[in-house]
């Protein structure tokens, strides 16, 4: 029976080591990033596209759609409804999704959206989406920058963001890659599981 467990135990541990090693994306407030240019003015349209990095074609591709159309500024430019229109979600989709592994925006809201805006990441990886529902943003002034950030080197496939928007700004991503997340985490997790794993086989052996 105490055989039995230790073998439990060590099960458990060596579970919890290897599943705190596997993190995935969190909120950041500030992740920082490169900025996203938005390549023309655009007038009453809901799908248009933008640059990271620098204004102009040779930089990395971002499809952007909406739902409600918008007009925007050109280069590190607003996204805003039309008049008496609406904007309630936007999608923003990386042309290769292995690029980028951080995503922040900023913005207003209108009263309607109760100060909360839905973030969902999909991960180009396969894992399935996540959903972070951001709150306390207020309105109608600007809120401050909010984000997300992989932690294990998921890279980003989509970003979409819904809510009841007066507008859209200042919109970063970061290359993956640009930060050092895990640090070795994972690997000095994985010894430890096991380190500990080999010092309950010992003890159950001693035991018999």
């Amino acid at each position: 029976m105490k055989s039995l467990k230790y073998l439990l135990a060590m099960t458990v541990l060596t579970g919890a080591l290897t599943l705190s090693a596997s993190a995935t994306f969190i909120v950041d407030t500030n992740p920082g990033g490169e900025k996203l240019f938005i390549d023309v003015a655009n007038k009453d349209v809901s799908d248009f596209e933008g640059f990271v990095g620098a204004n102009n074609s040779s930089a990395p591709h971002v499809d952007i759609h909406t739902t409600g159309n918008v007009n925007t500024g050109s280069g590190f430019a607003n996204i805003k409804p039309i008049k008496n229109g609406s904007l309630t979600e936007l999608v923003f989709t990386p042309e290769n999704g292995d690029l980028f592994a951080d995503f922040s925006f900023r913005g207003q809201l209108n009263d309607a959206a109760n100060g909360t805006v839905t973030v969902t990441v999909q991960d180009n990886q396969g894992n399935p989406a996540q959903v972070f529902i951001l709150t306390g943003l207020g309105g109608p002034n600007d809120f401050a920058r909010q984000g997300i950030i992989s932690l294990d080197g998921e890279t980003i496939q989509s970003v979409t963001l819904t809510s009841d928007f007066k507008e859209v700004k200042q919109i970063e991503f970061s290359l993956a890659g640009a930060r050092v997340p895990d640090g070795g985490s994972t690997v000095m997790l994985l010894g430890v599981a096991l380190g500990a794993a080999e010092g309950i086989r010992r003890l159950i052996l001693k035991k018999r």
